[in-house]
Parts: structure tokens; sequence; C-alpha cells
């Protein structure tokens, strides 16, 4: 028999409005993947429950069996609320695409603790570093690691060849690297733009946070991995076209 009561380490995705005082709140823990509950009150200024919800902020939260399809927010606790990340408009710029990316790649109620850990990394990373670029191209690399979607990267996903040459294209539709004799297709990515995306999906945390990348290298792999994601999640991140107008400064205010 299932418990009405029960406790989980979450971490919150986003949350809105919903009624007079109330919120819906996306979480994501490692035991029961991503879901949603009701948080009753939590938009009174004086609730216990209004900064548990925040997103971007890993909470122990206690819930109850809902009537319904929701379970209840009863009370929860702060385990680490990122103040730097919250602080900073090109972090929470950054902390939203990471968290609609894990919110678009998964399904409801499905356990991926790899993926909460990768989370957790990723946002500590954000939050104490200024490795914001860095940061999310780990995460995206990671996570297609994670839903078993990572690039073939080491031969030609259409010759079968060892890859050689300077150039090659990332193709979703193959799921990997095609080489120049199997396509034209653009934008292109070098051989050393390879070469870090398969350190980055692999490398001891630390030393990712001590790489520096060559503007070049990096549009090429930003590009290459936004069509990839793309494609797979068959959606455009919204928070992701917020980062570029916010790099380019065009926002309006």
């Amino acid at each position: 028999m299932e418990e009405r009561n029960y406790r989980l380490q979450a971490v919150i995705l986003h949350n809105r409005d919903f009624k007079e005082n109330d919120k819906l709140v996306s979480f994501f823990s490692s035991e029961r993947g991503k879901e949603t509950a009701l948080a009753k009150g939590a938009r009174k200024p004086n609730s216990s429950l209004r900064g548990i919800v925040q997103p971007f902020c890993e909470v122990e939260i206690d819930f109850a069996k809902g009537r319904g399809s929701l379970d209840i927010i009863t009370q929860g606790q702060m385990r680490n609320a990122y103040l730097h990340l919250h602080n900073d408009l090109d972090k929470i710029a950054y902390a939203s695409y990471i968290a609609e990316l894990t919110d678009l790649a998964l399904p409801e109620k499905k356990a991926a603790p790899t993926v909460f850990y990768l989370l957790l990394a990723t946002l500590a990373m954000i939050d104490l570093s200024d490795q914001l670029f860095l940061a999310a191209r780990f995460f995206e690399l990671r996570l297609l690691t994670a839903l078993g979607i990572f690039p073939l990267l080491n031969c030609c996903s259409g010759c079968g060849h060892s890859i050689s040459g300077s150039s090659f294209y990332l193709s979703p539709y193959r799921g990997g690297l095609l080489c120049s004799s199997c396509s034209v297709e653009q934008p292109r990515i070098s051989a050393g733009t390879v070469r870090l995306m398969q350190y980055l999906a692999t490398a001891d945390l630390k030393k990712v946070l001590n790489l520096k990348i060559n503007d070049q290298m990096g549009q090429e792999m930003e590009k290459a991995l936004e069509i990839y994601l793309n494609y797979y999640l068959e959606k455009v991140s919204q928070a992701k076209r917020f980062i570029n107008q916010l790099e380019k400064g065009s926002l309006n205010y």
C-alpha cells in the first residue's frame, strides 16, 4: 500500500500561479523523476512554502497524497538556494535553460538518478563560476549520454570510415558525424571541436572547469548541439532564445 505521506530530495524546475493563492510546482527527484505538485497558499507573502518552491533550488519536500492527480506539498527545507545564481540575470538564464532541457527531455514519473545528479552538478557550476557557456555545453553532452542518444564521434555515420579530415557535419538524423564525402550540409565543425566534445562528455568536472575554449570552437559546438537537441526533443528551447537575446543585447525591457 502506497504511503499517504512521503519526503523527497528534489530540484524545483519551475512553478506557475494557480487559483488565487496557490502554485503548481514542477520538480525533479532522483527517486521519482519529474512531477508536478500543488503548493497551497504559496503565493501568500507569509507562506512558509514561498521560498521552498522557487525555481533552481535544491530542497527537501514533504508531500501528502492528494484526492486527485496532484499530491500536496505540506512543508519543506532548503538544501541549497544557489544564492549567487539567483542574483545574476545571466546565471538565471542559463539555469532556466538546463531546467527546461530537463523538463523537455524526460517523461513524467520516470526515475533518472544520473540526470538528477548531473542537474545538481551543473547548477553548482553556474552558481559558483563564470563558466556559464561551458556549463551549458557540459550539461547538453552529458544529458545526451544519459538519454542514450550521444552522437557517434569516432567514425562517419554515413560510410563508417574512421574520422579523418578537417571538418564534419553533426547529423541528428544519422546520430553522429558525417565526413565531407557523405555530407555538404552546414554548419560544419572542426576536428578540434569534435575532440573538445569528446573531452567534455567524459572528463572529470574539476578539469572541465579549467578549460579555455576559443570562440570559433565554442560557436561550432553550440550550434551543432542546438540542432541535435532540437531534433531529438522536437522543440526549440525558449530559454535558449532568451540567452541569445541577452548576449546580443537585444532585449527590450
